[in-house]
């Protein structure tokens, strides 16, 4: 019985675990048109991935920032009025979605080992659409917070869902620059979520007796339902299981994990997977490192209502976020294409931190941290390189723990999960709207926190450099079914 014979039978029983015995190549070596073949199988995969998995986490991504970030413009649009919101109530709200986010987060990641991603993904989003929606029915704080908590839950296993869902179908050439294009998405979002309130407070506001705020929940809403839909029909599952990827596509897809050592079936929650997670500080460093650019992320976050506060109009604060998020989103692309060039993810941590180090140091530097509205502009935009750093450091957080599928569901849910919530609860604090336009307090404290995260990625990259304590693979335990799958062979 050759590789080729009865393919279709073959696949639907060989296990993934099985496959480098199965298509095992090391013995005879290739010729050359079956390298070529196996190249050109290999360009129209990824090309098939990119135009699925790719475009639809990109558009879910800038649906999902819109959702997510769309407070700052509500802000701006007269809910705190219509609620009468205080500064703290207002806080509380955005840090609330965090609460529901980090509870069902690392869950999530480890129920997606075990279901389809192609239902999943898209369901949730559908629900997190309507939540969305249903927020410009609320009449006090009260309303608001549960629904925030609520968003929190149904958004929690989007984005580490799908940055599992990369790391199990590209190769370390490939991954960086799609995780930064799929980040992207949110970062552009952030451009037309800004014009989306602009033009609803110019155009929308009073329009059937509801306030602009109620109108951006309401368009914002039905667009991620309206993504979600083509979801069901785009999605792949995982390499081994995906139906419009059979034959040599599937072959090949397996193949070109296997040869980076990265293990694409789930084994099940056992003491290798705790061992790898709880046994070395390697998880711990990731959340502090990933806490750290999150909490930086904090002048751009603010910057409308910077804006508002130094006495320019809604719209006009709500507008010019626009170019800021646009340049964002081509400068995360850019650092991940060079991560993917260039190699080791950590100097590109390294430079986007320091970068961005520079340019809180200025704004706190100057005029005690009343700076010009140019200078504001220009350090605004200076700063968005913390922005790559996040897609980039999953992207390291994916790689290092390839070697066990359920170590690096949980690794990526455990990193943005606990990441997030630390920042958003000290933001609370840390950027207090009494505080605007200055923010100093903000921007002292995130000037200590890039500092710290600099030294800390060095010197956990030093460690993985020496071997220390570094993740292990698991071994499948293998049921009869399995046994009598590889006899079959």
């Amino acid at each position: 019985m050759t590789i080729f014979q009865d393919k279709k039978e073959r696949q639907s029983q060989v296990s993934m675990d099985s496959f480098a015995d199965v298509y095992d190549t090391s013995s005879e070596p290739m010729t050359k048109e079956e390298l070529e073949n196996e190249r050109a199988v290999e360009k129209k995969l990824v090309r098939l991935l990119d135009y699925r998995l790719l475009v639809w986490a990109f558009f879910g991504y800038f649906a999902n920032g819109l959702d997510r970030n769309n407070m700052p413009n509500a802000h701006t649009s007269g809910m705190p009025e219509d609620l009468n919101l205080t500064d703290d109530q207002y806080n509380w709200s955005v840090t609330l979605f965090f609460v529901g986010y980090v509870i069902l987060q690392i869950p999530c990641n480890a129920i997606i080992t075990r279901v389809k991603p192609s239902i999943m993904l898209p369901g949730i989003m559908f629900i997190w659409g309507a939540i969305v929606c249903f927020m410009s029915l609320v009449k006090d704080y009260r309303g608001l917070y549960g629904l925030r908590v609520c968003l929190g839950f149904s958004e929690a296993a989007f984005y580490p869902g799908i940055v599992y869902l990369l790391g199990s179908w590209y190769t370390k050439k490939e991954l960086g620059a799609r995780t930064c294009v799929f980040v992207a998405g949110s970062q552009i979002s952030g451009a037309f979520s800004g014009l989306i309130s602009a033009a609803i407070s110019t155009t929308l506001d009073g329009h059937n007796g509801m306030r602009g705020w109620k109108w951006l929940f309401i368009i914002e809403g039905i667009i991620a339902v309206f993504v979600s839909i083509f979801g069901f029909f785009l999605l792949p599952d995982l390499p081994g299981n995906t139906k419009f990827i059979q034959g040599e596509l599937r072959e090949v897809a397996l193949k070109r994990l296997h040869r980076e050592g990265r293990k694409t079936a789930a084994t099940g929650l056992n003491w290798v997977t705790f061992r790898n997670l709880f046994g070395s500080p390697y998880i711990l460093i990731y959340i502090i490192l990933f806490s750290a650019m999150q909490l930086a992320m904090g002048i751009l976050q603010q910057f409308p209502i910077i804006l508002k506060s130094m006495g320019y109009e809604t719209a006009f604060a709500n507008y010019m976020q626009a170019p800021v998020w646009l340049f964002a989103g081509v400068v995360i692309i850019v650092q991940g294409y060079l991560s993917d060039y260039k190699g080791a993810r950590v100097w590109h941590i390294v430079a986007g931190g320091a970068w961005t180090l520079v340019w809180y140091i200025i704004l706190v530097a100057v005029n005690g941290g009343n700076v010009s509205t140019p200078l504001l502009f220009v350090c605004v935009f200076m700063a968005t390189p913390i922005l790559g750093i996040s897609p980039i450091m999953m992207t390291w957080v994916n790689e290092f723990y390839a070697s066990d599928v359920e170590t690096r569901a949980l690794a990526i849910a455990m990193v943005n999960s606990i990441g997030n919530l630390a920042p958003n609860f000290a933001n609370v604090k840390v950027w207090h709207d009494a505080d605007a336009p200055s923010y100093r307090l903000g921007k002292v404290t995130t000037m200590a926190v890039i500092a710290a995260m600099v030294v800390l990625s060095i010197v956990m990259y030093y460690m993985q450099r020496m071997g220390w304590m570094l993740p292990k693979a698991a071994q499948k335990i293998e049921t009869e079914s399995t046994v009598s799958q590889k006899a079959e062979v």
